[in-house]
């Protein structure tokens, strides 16, 4: 023990919080009688060591604290002094506080007498003030209500009597409304400031306000009806004074508004409601009187009606919708008018501007929008499965609903068309209107559709099919005037009419172009005509049939329609010109061939015994070869190639004729040497080709600029070299041809523009169809710069370089 003591005693309380026996005292939830009992509970001795233990800590901790207390003592006996001034400053302070405690006491004291004065004064005012101020209300309501005594006592009655309306009418001319419900409007005001209930002088005249203000109401109410049916502006314009008078014209507007919306929703239902309709018509056919009037009783007798029956009744009672509408439509734009014209005398306050709704939709936009959504929400109930009779007859008679909407529109442009006031329909609210019939619309359009492309895969089936017959074809031709014709009468479903119609022509053009023919049977032209051809020209005349009957119907469709078409007639020329193009290239190739056939003729040649020239054996090929093209594929188009009757065979033939003329021009003008006997030879063939042409392929009248050159190029022959710088004939040539024909009047040394080149004139042709005026000008200058020095000071050159050189350089 002595041995632990003296650990005891030099231990720190950095050892003791470490040393194991002493843990237990720093943990949080340390228990005195707990540490104890478990210390008693061991064996006597252990219990001995544990009191002996503790001891010596004690002893341990008591050391430290004094060897603490020694090493701080002077700054604890500073500490001790600093607190004892806080002290003596604390007790000053109470001091004080007690005093001003004292001292507001006896305020308290002083003042509580004054301010239970000023209390109970000012008590006594606020009470007087109250009373004065009822006293004054009540004064100023039985003012009001005197006023209004002595105005209704003036009339005969004071209300209408049970006699009829006739009394009604003349106690309404006798009280003034607007007055009257100037004082009504001044007394409820006057409600609203102030409480007066329980003011027995004023609940004795509730019951003749009530009175009265019923009896306002009910003759501004038939006043404003009357005024509405009459339309009359200045009857309207007076009962709503009375309605703003009474604080109610708000109220008053929306009534009317919501009155009318669902009157016009329960006569669209009902119209809509094939239950009704089936009814309605069974028992019409058994009185024997459609559309007269029908007993709850006669309503569900009878059987089922015949659908014509039941179709006349449904149309019968759209068109009662659409009056109906109108009717409302009419009369709520007539209240917004006056509601726009009108102002409060004394406030200036514009009644439209009162009414406006929390969206500040005018009074026509919310009737508007209401009979939209009513008829929208009719149409999608009829067009659902429940629909029956009424969805198939809106969707097969759709044109018919589309023209009664439209009529209705256009009424209503007409009736509230007034200078100064605003429509009663506005742009946007015309495609609302048509919109709600949408799923009707849909469901014809898709018919529509439908029956065009069943009509044009029966007349083109595609593929190596035979040909549509005649029948076939006018049929499909029908279908598109029968669907178009349908709704001639809707200007807005034509379009999307014709956009269907479209769509199907497109499929046409389509399945027409799978059906014709191609491969190598197709591009001859030297024998007779191939089944290949004679399908293709069939199918040309046919489309050209269809493309025909379209063309003369869009005169008769509004220009919207006629623009919807165009793609598809685009569409139909492109296939019946590609299915012929082959045939036609075959022809113009095999012609210009014969014309190349021009250059193997001597021209430079001496003018032969007799006089008597006929034409060249070219010529004469191609003559025959033009007579051939017209017996064996020109006749099988129909209608035949003519500039009367325009097609596209003609437009073919003419494109061919023109190109002839000028592929001869062309290569007359090469040329070269060129003789006086060859020039009379070309002009011999040029007559000859232009009877070919006039007789086998296209009036000679009707090819316009190329028969101008073709006549033009006869004299440029015989034309002296030095009158042609002065010559009208270069404004009607090209130059290019003039430059060619200049060059068989140089000199040998100034090359042609193929010959420098060393190309044949065949190829020079494909040249110069593949090139532009000025690069084939830009070619004649580089042949005249590169054989100028060569050619200069020989006979000819200084007669025709000047002039070729100014014209090569015309670009």
């Amino acid at each position: 023990m002595g041995k632990g003591g003296q650990q005891a005693d030099t231990a720190s309380p950095v050892s003791l919080r470490e040393d194991p026996r002493y843990r237990a005292f720093f943990q949080d939830g340390f228990n005195p009688a707990t540490f104890a009992s478990q210390a008693l509970a061991g064996p006597h001795s252990s219990a001995q060591a544990t009191v002996t233990e503790l001891q010596d800590g004690l002893r341990a901790l008591d050391l430290r604290i004094r060897e603490e207390v020694l090493e701080h003592h002077a700054e604890l006996v500073q500490q001790s002094r600093h607190i004892q001034a806080l002290e003596a400053a604390m007790q000053s302070i109470g001091g004080s506080v007690s005093s001003l405690q004292d001292s507001i006491a006896r305020a308290q004291q002083e003042v509580r007498e004054p301010y239970t004065a000023v209390a109970q004064a000012t008590r006594q005012l606020t009470n007087l003030h109250a009373t004065v101020t009822l006293l004054r209300n009540v004064l100023q309501r039985l003012r009001l209500i005197q006023r209004l005594h002595a105005m209704s006592e003036a009339s005969p009655a004071t209300s209408p009597s049970p006699a009829g309306e006739a009394s009604a009418s003349a106690a309404g001319r006798t009280l003034d409304l607007a007055k009257a419900a100037k004082l009504l409007g001044d007394i409820k005001a006057s409600e609203q400031e102030a409480d007066l209930s329980g003011v027995d002088v004023i609940d004795a005249e509730q019951d003749f306000l009530r009175e009265v203000g019923q009896q306002v109401r009910e003759q501004a109410q038939a006043a404003l009806a009357k005024g509405m049916q009459s339309l009359s502006q200045a009857d309207v314009g007076s009962t709503l004074q009375v309605f703003f008078n009474l604080d109610e014209l708000t109220q008053v507007v929306d009534g009317m508004i919501t009155e009318r919306i669902q009157h016009l929703q329960r006569a669209a239902a009902a119209a809509l409601d094939s239950r009704k309709l089936t009814a309605g018509s069974s028992a019409a056919a058994s009185a024997g009187l459609l559309g007269g009037h029908i007993s709850a009783r006669s309503a569900t007798a009878g059987t089922t009606g015949s659908p014509a029956r039941m179709q006349e009744a449904l149309w019968h009672e759209l068109g009662r919708v659409r009056e109906q509408a109108h009717t409302a439509l009419v009369a709520i734009w007539h209240l917004q008018r006056v509601l726009a014209k009108k102002r409060d005398p004394l406030t200036h306050a514009c009644f439209l501007d009162v009414v406006l709704d929390a969206d500040g939709r005018l009074p026509c936009d919310r009737m508007w929008q209401g009979l939209v959504e009513a008829l929208r929400e009719s149409m999608v109930a009829a067009a659902s499965s429940r629909g029956g009779f009424v969805r198939d007859a809106l969707t097969g008679e759709f044109p018919r609903l589309a023209v009664l909407l439209e009529n209705l529109l256009q009424r209503l442009k007409q009736d509230t068309s007034v200078r100064g006031v605003m429509p009663g329909v506005q742009p946007e609210g015309e495609e609302q209107l048509l919109q709600a019939a949408q799923p009707f619309q849909s469901a014809y359009l898709a018919s529509v559709l439908s029956s065009m492309s069943d009509a044009v895969t029966l007349a083109f089936p595609g593929g190596n099919r035979p040909l549509p017959t005649a029948a076939d074809l006018q049929k499909c031709i029908g279908r598109v005037h029968e669907q178009l014709k349908a709704v001639t009468d809707s200007p807005r479903l034509v379009r999307q009419v014709a956009s269907q119609v479209n769509t199907a022509l497109q499929l046409l053009a389509e399945r027409a172009e799978y059906m014709s023919a191609r491969g190598p049977e197709v591009r001859s032209a030297g024998g007779s005509c191939t089944g290949a051809q004679q399908r293709n020209l069939a199918l040309c005349s046919q489309l050209q049939e269809v493309f025909r009957s379209l063309l003369a119907l869009l005169p008769r469709l509004p220009d919207a329609a006629s623009g919807a078409l165009q793609a598809a007639l685009e569409s139909i020329q492109n296939v019946a010109v590609e299915a012929v193009m082959p045939i036609f290239r075959a022809m113009v190739e095999a012609a210009e061939q014969q014309l190349l056939a021009i250059h193997t003729q001597n021209f430079g040649g001496k003018e032969r015994a007799g006089g008597v020239i006929n034409a060249s054996p070219y010529m004469l090929g191609l003559a025959a070869h033009i007579a051939h093209c017209r017996t064996d594929y020109l006749s099988r188009l129909t209608p035949a190639p003519s500039a009367s009757v325009p097609s596209f065979g003609a437009t073919l033939v003419q494109r061919m004729a023109s190109r002839l003329l000028m592929f001869f021009v062309r290569h007359a003008s090469l040329l070269r040497p060129l003789s006086h006997a060859g020039k009379l030879q070309l002009a011999r063939d040029m007559a000859e080709l232009e009877m070919a042409i006039g007789q086998s392929l296209f009036p000679l009248e009707a090819l316009g600029r190329p028969l101008q050159v073709l006549r033009a190029f006869r004299p440029l022959l015989f034309l002296d070299t030095a009158s042609l710088p002065d010559s009208p004939l270069l404004a009607e040539l090209p130059a290019s041809v003039v430059l060619h024909h200049l060059f068989s009047r140089a000199p040998a040394e100034l090359k042609s523009p193929h010959a420098r080149s060393n190309i044949t004139p065949a190829q020079y042709s494909l040249w110069l169809d593949d090139h532009s005026r000025p690069e084939t000008l830009r070619g004649v200058r580089a042949a005249l710069d590169a054989c100028a020095p060569a050619a200069k000071g020989q006979p000819g050159f200084d007669d025709v370089y000047p002039l070729m050189l100014k014209l090569a350089s015309a670009e």
